[in-house]
């Protein structure tokens, strides 16, 4: 692993800058949408759900992809398609242009399975935890630095943020050209077929991935997880600017937290956690601290100390699930199938990312803004109920991780 070394920090600093540009957008696509387009909740859903509706698509494919042809091309051409989506999206005229570059931002989000497929070709099973957790803790350190940034930004217009996360991943492309070496080891010439196309179509990848009863039951996990988080995608911004009154910047600060605190326990603590108590400990405490932060924070109107708690105790949950669940499934994976099952987990999450925003949009909107909130934390408790039913089953079939 140790000549390796310098390719897991060199891709974990792509993977990093890339989620820098993304995290921009974050904290102004709302208010950017509803002052410029009029967009209304709903609208302001689908602008985030059909980003993560082209990744689902895109993230199986350009799994399989690069179990073929390597992780390196998949990676540099998703990275000029995001750099490309963030410059229409500055300058889009209208709402539906503004929908057409998210969905091409989606198809280039679907690098993250080559990502994570890179980092289990590196690393050793003992490692696995460790390792997705750097993919972690860049997502952590984009959610400090790109709302942080946005937010500052934002105050210069709106256009100065969505170009800079557009140089973001202009620079990520750079460095993934010039430095980063190939991880997989046997390659073959590049070739693309209808169905390689129509793959993302295809129930047989996911009866595939599903025919191991306990990588599947990770996979619903992570997908019900995914879309409890995705509910309030949305209308976090719009709640806190309402109801709480916060600024662009104010709301920038929640996704520092929420990133701070990723970093400090996908980059840190995870791994010493996991050897202290196990992954089945840490997971089922994860979710467990997720649903109590989800089902309370919309009672925090007038409270605001009670508000950062609740994003607190969602922050922790979330950065103990997501390495945790990537190093299972990564565990209970063949090495030859490693792009391919995390491909079909990105997806699984980016169907959760697309149906999250749209019902946590439809809910504010309809309902109220408490129903995006305890939705999610009801889901994220069957999630839990999931999870203690499948080590129970893996415990008593002798199953190993």
């Amino acid at each position: 692993m140790k000549k390796f070394s310098g390719n897991i920090a060199l891709i974990f600093i792509v993977v990093l800058i890339d989620l820098i540009g993304f995290g921009i957008i974050i904290p102004i696509l709302p208010r950017y949408s509803e002052t410029h387009f009029g967009a209304n909740e709903i609208q302001i859903g689908l602008l985030i759900a059909s980003f993560s509706f082209f990744q689902f698509l895109s993230s199986p494919i350009l799994g399989k992809l690069s179990d073929r042809i390597g992780r390196k091309p998949v990676i540099t051409f998703s990275l000029v398609l995001s750099s490309i989506s963030y410059v229409i999206f500055a300058f889009a005229p209208n709402y539906w242009i503004a929908l057409f570059s998210r969905c091409i931002g989606g198809i280039g989000g679907g690098s993250i399975s080559a990502a994570q497929a890179y980092i289990a070709d590196v690393t050793e099973k003992s490692e696995r935890t460790k390792g997705m957790g750097l993919i972690g803790t860049a997502f952590g350190l984009g959610f400090v630095f790109g709302p942080f940034i946005g937010g500052m930004l934002s105050t210069f217009g709106y256009i100065v943020p969505n170009l800079s996360a557009a140089g973001f991943s202009f620079i990520a492309l750079i460095l993934t050209r010039i430095f980063l070496t190939e991880s997989l080891k046997n390659k073959t010439q590049f070739s693309l077929k209808l169905k390689d196309l129509t793959f993302s179509f295809e129930t047989t990848r996911f009866n595939k991935a599903f025919s191991n009863v306990y990588v599947g039951k990770f996979l619903l996990i992570f997908f019900l997880i995914t879309f409890s988080i995705a509910n309030t995608y949305g209308v976090i911004p719009i709640f806190a600017y309402r109801y709480l009154h916060f600024t662009d910047r104010e709301i920038g600060y929640i996704y520092a937290v929420i990133g701070i605190i990723g970093v400090i326990f996908q980059g840190y603590l995870i791994g010493i956690l996991t050897r202290q108590f196990g992954e089945k400990i840490i997971l089922l405490a994860g979710m467990t601290l997720m649903s109590v932060g989800l089902l309370f924070i919309p009672l925090t109107v007038k409270l605001y100390l009670m508000m950062w708690f609740f994003v607190i105790l969602i922050s922790i949950g979330l950065a103990l699930i997501n390495p945790t669940i990537l190093s299972l499934i990564s565990k209970l994976t063949s090495p030859f199938e490693q792009g391919e099952v995390l491909g079909v987990n990105q997806s699984m999450g980016s169907l959760g990312r697309v149906i999250g925003p749209l019902w946590g949009g439809v809910a504010f909107n309809t309902f109220g803004y408490g129903y995006p909130f305890w939705t999610a934390g009801i889901f994220t408790l069957i999630a839990l109920y999931v999870g203690v039913i499948n080590f129970a089953k893996m415990k008593k079939n002798k199953i190993e991780i």
